[in-house]
């Protein structure tokens, strides 16, 4: 399995030192925005990268800001975006159109950075006070999109990390 993602350029200590409290996954994957959720690629992954560069070559690099804590779907700890939300949604939507057209995709995407996740619904609510206690927005830059890969271990591995605006 595959994802697409932005890993920000910011500075993410406060936000790694609150996901190694509140995320399972912070020590299989840095912080970042999904763009792609996992998806199967039958060919090579040179091919995703020849796939993917018209997305990537409409979109330049772009400023983002998160803040708004909030739960999602009873158990996810989400700082949505708020500048930079259109160029995400516009990737994302680009990538389901261009290149994953058979993929099964969310619902219903909402631009965000995962920094928790908890059954409890009393632990959330503490999550979500203890969210808005860092210094928020969080301010980043995108500047290229990952593409990485789940291993059978678990393991993440990133496979491209493509600039933003590029043309190959």
């Amino acid at each position: 399995m595959r994802v697409i993602a932005v890993f920000p350029e910011m500075d993410t200590t406060a936000v790694e030192r609150f996901r190694r409290r509140w995320d399972p996954l912070a020590t299989a994957v840095p912080a970042h925005i999904t763009v792609a959720f996992p998806f199967e690629w039958a060919g090579p992954v040179s091919g995703l990268a020849a796939a993917l560069q018209p997305v990537i070559t409409a979109c330049t690099s772009f400023a983002f800001g998160l803040s708004n804590p909030t739960v999602w779907d009873d158990e996810y700890l989400f700082l949505l975006l708020g500048d930079g939300r259109e160029q995400v949604s516009q990737l994302h939507e680009s990538i389901y159109r261009q290149v994953l057209r058979g993929a099964r995709r969310p619902t219903r995407f909402v631009p965000h950075m995962t920094v928790g996740r908890q059954a409890d619904e009393v632990a959330l609510r503490v999550g979500v006070s203890e969210a808005a206690a860092m210094d928020l927005p969080l301010i980043g830059r995108a500047r290229s999109l990952t593409v990485y890969r789940r291993d059978e271990d678990g393991r993440r591995v990133r496979e491209l990390d493509i600039p933003l605006g590029a043309a190959s």
